[in-house]
């Protein structure tokens, strides 16, 4: 087992499932700490057994990322458990089939909080934190969606675009501080969520996968790897970058017909 993150302590909002649970393992295979954030706490305590039982430390913990009160336990919590913090993984996120004239008020305000509005305010309250450690590293999960937009995903589309400008922001205004920021755009991945529409939609699988130039969907631990490396000292240069992770699904335009001529 890597020792390169020994002594770190990070906070994963949706570490529960998906994305976030595959920074877990990669980040406490490395010999961090990790706190586990999630909407679902049985998940989120599944998860850090499961650390713990491969030798590894992890904090669980109930956190919805649209509830101020939440959030701002969750500093405390990991404080107190492991003495300070280090690195914030913004994971959590949700999606919501509908263009801006189908969605309501309160959907578009749903969406918005939990894929952005959730980066401000996990980040306003780690911050002072990671300063007292001398720096540190925040990694935010934006999306494809937020470099080409999504038909249908109107406030998912629009909220993962703004991640990738604030992360941009954040590492203009926290770089003298020696925090990097940066932003991790995934492509299609097998996270709960998408195979939840696979299973209801299972004739677009096909579809899905080619859409990219490889032909295929990511698993979650082939987009924790380059996150965890964005927050290792691998990545001491680089802040302010949106890091495209979707196997070409945005490198270009594909078209059949070139190949016959």
């Amino acid at each position: 087992m890597s020792q390169r993150f020994a002594g770190k302590v990070a906070i994963i909002t949706g570490g529960g499932a998906g994305i976030g649970r595959a920074i877990v393992e990669e980040w406490t295979r490395d010999g961090g700490c990790a706190v586990i954030c999630d909407l679902d706490l049985h998940a989120a305590e599944k998860a850090a057994a499961e650390v713990a039982a491969a030798g590894g430390q992890a904090l669980a913990l109930r956190v919805d990322v649209t509830d101020l009160d939440t959030i701002a336990g969750m500093v405390p919590a990991t404080l107190e458990r492991f003495g300070g913090l280090d690195a914030l993984f913004n994971v959590a996120g949700n999606n919501m089939m509908k263009n801006v004239e189908e969605a309501n008020d309160e959907e578009w305000r749903f969406i918005i909080d939990t894929n952005l509005t959730s980066v401000y305010r996990c980040s306003h309250v780690a911050i002072p934190e990671i300063k007292k450690r001398g720096g540190g590293v925040i990694v935010n999960i934006a999306s494809t969606a937020g470099i080409l937009a999504e038909n249908r995903c109107a406030a998912y589309s629009a909220a993962k675009a703004a991640v990738i400008n604030l992360s941009k922001n954040m590492a203009m205004d926290f770089a003298r501080y020696n925090i990097r920021v940066n932003a991790l755009c995934p492509g299609g991945t097998w996270t709960p969520r998408i195979r939840g529409y696979m299973a209801r939609f299972p004739e677009h699988e096909k579809m899905m996968t080619e859409v990219c130039a490889m032909q295929r969907m990511a698993e979650p631990h082939e987009i924790a790897k380059p996150a965890v490396f964005l927050a290792s000292d691998d990545a001491s240069f680089i802040t302010g970058a949106a890091l495209v992770v979707d196997g070409g699904m945005t490198a270009g335009k594909r078209f059949d017909l070139f190949d016959s001529i």
